[in-house]
């Protein structure tokens, strides 16, 4: 996938736009209600309230929904529940997120999964991780007065799109980025996997309405299938956008079977990182991040493959200097890394949440933390800091356990931090817990409020 040269600044995108302190109780506060939670996204807006959005099913054989909570006290209550996803088609959505524009509007996104033309809905998608593996629509709505509005369709034709992220520009303005199929293949009833989706657009968004499209690149030409003539599509897009408009973008593509890590710095575009060949394993289901730092340099944080290391680790490349930081390295026999998230925070800040154990153990929480040039080894759930997993010492936080209190036995599987506006930080983990048999409770897994700093 090539991106336009000529469409490196998007800054027709805004003119177009244009016209059309914690408590005790805070800690371990279950947001969550049918304990078949999956994935979230944690935003904590201008004024200090706090908002999720997360997948959660109410039932076996219902959807996956997105469901919105907030809290007005710092974490030490939450509302219920409410579902924004639920448009009576029986599909269910996948990784939410949930942002807030310069202008104060707050926004949460989603892919919903299937066609309303079809007589079979997708109620979930096993393999739709943050990444966007499987093909779906982007939808939005607008938080207003408490409420919010009617869901608004971001493409002209359903389940085309794929790997997807929102960004916040340093202007306030509110991006939405995606790859998708092309229109032809989608009107021939050929919705092709995300090494054919190779074309990349971009709107942003004002309330309730948003900017023409742009085309970012173009989809290549259909062969005689009617599927596109080469694999040239994108997944796991990530990025940010600069103070001059300009997108800084990842993705990872396929070329002769080798799965390699594409980076756009606003000008030009390169490879960064090769995958073994056929090994680059489920990367959308703990796709790589593109952060920027206090100085403007961005950074690849990622999980290599660990085919071709002594160990698993998390990785940060400096993208201005090629050089590798390893962040996290697995010192101990049995033991993997079975989930890894990041977040950008003000000011340069960098937030890496990643979850590790053996099988019949414990999948602990660890957090990476990066402010004014220097990271943070921290331990978020109870034994975190006591396991002796890493080549690097992970601390105990501040003193007191971020784990729910009464469990001694869980599985932590996916982790949303959110900065205030001091750059204090909090997070949202899913946590599956065990009976004391050792077998996992019907009552799992959970959605969590947990505070960082103090």
């Amino acid at each position: 996938m090539r991106i336009s040269s000529n469409l490196l600044i998007i800054s027709l995108l805004l003119v177009a736009c244009s016209n059309s302190s914690e408590t005790t109780q805070a800690q371990n506060q279950k947001i969550s209600q049918f304990e078949r939670a999956g994935l979230s996204d944690f935003l904590i807006d201008k004024s200090g309230v706090y908002h999720a959005v997360f997948q959660e099913s109410p039932d076996n054989g219902k959807p996956d929904y997105i469901y919105y909570s907030t809290s007005a006290n710092k974490g030490a209550s939450w509302s219920k529940p409410v579902t924004l996803s639920n448009d009576n088609t029986g599909n269910g959505a996948g990784y939410p997120r949930i942002l807030q524009d310069g202008k104060g509007v707050i926004y949460a996104i989603w892919k919903r999964y299937g066609n309303t033309a079809s007589q079979y809905p997708v109620p979930e998608d096993i393999l739709d991780g943050p990444g966007g593996y499987s093909a779906g629509t982007l939808f939005y709505k607008v938080l207003s007065g408490g409420a919010w509005s009617p869901q608004i369709q971001l493409n002209e034709l359903e389940q085309a799109q794929e790997s997807w992220f929102a960004t916040v520009s340093p202007q306030g303005s509110l991006f939405v980025i995606w790859t998708q199929a092309s229109p032809e293949s989608v009107k021939n009833n050929r919705v092709p996997t995300w090494y054919y989706c190779d074309y990349m657009r971009a709107t942003v968004l004002n309330g309730t309405s948003h900017s023409a499209y742009l085309d970012l690149s173009k989809p290549s030409p259909l062969d005689a299938s009617g599927y596109p003539a080469q694999k040239d599509g994108g997944i796991n897009l990530n990025g940010y956008v600069d103070n001059t408009n300009s997108p800084h973008l990842i993705y990872e593509d396929l070329k002769d079977d080798v799965q390699e890590i594409e980076y756009f710095n606003g000008k030009t575009e390169r490879a960064v990182y090769s995958y073994p060949k056929y090994g680059a394993g489920n990367t959308f289901s703990n796709p790589p991040h593109l952060l920027v730092d206090e100085n403007g340099i961005d950074h690849l944080i990622f999980k290599p493959a660990p085919a071709t290391l002594e160990s698993e680790q998390i990785w940060d490349i400096n993208l201005a200097t090629n050089q590798t930081n390893v962040l996290a390295s697995i010192q101990k026999s049995g033991v993997a890394i079975s989930g890894f998230q990041a977040s950008q925070g003000p000011k340069g800040a960098m937030a890496v949440t990643f979850e590790a154990g053996t099988r019949s153990g414990n999948t602990e929480a660890f957090g990476i933390f990066y402010n004014n040039g220097t990271w943070k080894n921290v331990g978020l759930t109870n034994n975190a800091s006591k396991e002796n997993f890493f080549s690097k010492e992970f601390i105990g936080l501040g003193g007191y356990r971020t784990s729910i209190s009464s469990i001694t036995r869980y599985n932590s599987t996916f982790g949303s931090v959110a900065y205030d506006a001091s750059g204090r930080k909090s997070m949202l983990m899913t946590i599956s817990a065990y009976w004391t048999s050792g077998g996992f409770s019907t009552a799992s897994p959970s959605l969590v409020y947990l505070p960082i700093d103090r």
